[in-house]
């Protein structure tokens, strides 16, 4: 496995959090392994320049082949992610309410699925997703990424100080306090919902849930021979049975239930993604 972390461009880094890549290249005398992954607080562009992935969506039923590029908005749902022999992902994270500012439509709308990002972005994605699947190099991939991104930089909304303080607070755990987030941001309770219902896809508590049980399942996969119930302090949780119905409500299972499908595959793509740090 290659496993690569970049920090953006200085001129991209109020739009976009962090890029990863990550290749894989699987035992082609094996079955191909299944991957649970839980949702991320994170919205993404994904490119898949080598073979292609599939995925079982537990919030629409549905499986599907993931196209070469992909945007993925608010995700409330687990999906299992079935990886090609050769895998090559790379990750665009964007900042806080990143992809509303570039796409210029309410989140809320791209709710638990993924989007072929042409639809949205046009043919200058697919030929950035060829000219990423002609190349070797990691680094270079990254370059005509940051290369595509830059050009996006003059057409995004302008940026709103509820996300400014989002930057701030993911990184210090320190979302629970929804009057506190508001003063902050200078705008009512009220507004507070509207804009992170438009900007982020959900209200600001189910966010700061999400980002929770996110942490969780990272720290779970980063060190294996933790305590759940450690975890369950570390995240902030007021005892162990709220982490439990938190996992039942973004995964379908407990901790133990979503644990036994981690140990049936040899990745950890949670961990090997990053939490937003």
């Amino acid at each position: 496995m290659v496993l690569h972390h970049y920090r953006p461009l200085p001129e991209l880094r109020f739009f976009i959090s962090r890029i990863m890549l990550v290749h894989y290249q699987l035992d082609t005398s094996k079955p191909r392994p299944v991957n649970p992954f839980p949702p991320q607080p994170d919205h993404c562009l994904y490119f898949y320049p080598y073979d292609k992935m599939s995925s079982f969506n537990y919030a629409t039923r549905l499986t599907g082949v993931a196209p070469r590029s992909m945007l993925i908005g608010p995700q409330l749902s687990r999906v299992d992610l079935t990886m090609g022999y050769n895998q090559l992902t790379i990750m665009v994270s964007f900042q806080p309410g990143g992809m509303h500012r570039l796409l210029n439509i309410p989140m809320k709308e791209m709710t638990d699925q993924p989007f072929d990002a042409a639809l949205f972005l046009g043919n200058d994605i697919d030929s950035i997703s060829q000219r990423l699947g002609e190349t070797a190099d990691y680094d270079l991939m990254i370059d005509i990424i940051q290369s595509y991104l830059l050009g996006k930089v003059s057409m995004l909304k302008s940026i709103l100080p509820v996300e400014q303080v989002l930057m701030q607070n993911i990184q210090n755990g320190d979302l629970n306090n929804i009057d506190r987030l508001a003063k902050q941001s200078c705008v009512s309770t009220r507004q507070l919902e509207r804009q992170f219902l438009e900007r982020i896809g959900m209200p600001p508590k189910f966010f700061a849930r999400l980002v929770r049980f996110s942490k969780a399942w990272y720290m779970r996969e980063s060190n294996e021979d933790i305590s759940w119930l450690s975890i369950a302090h570390s995240c902030g949780y007021a005892d162990q049975m709220h982490m439990i119905r938190d996992f039942k409500a973004f995964s379908g299972v407990t901790p133990t239930g979503l644990q036994s499908y981690l140990e049936k595959s040899p990745l950890r793509l949670q961990r090997d993604s990053g939490f937003p740090a």
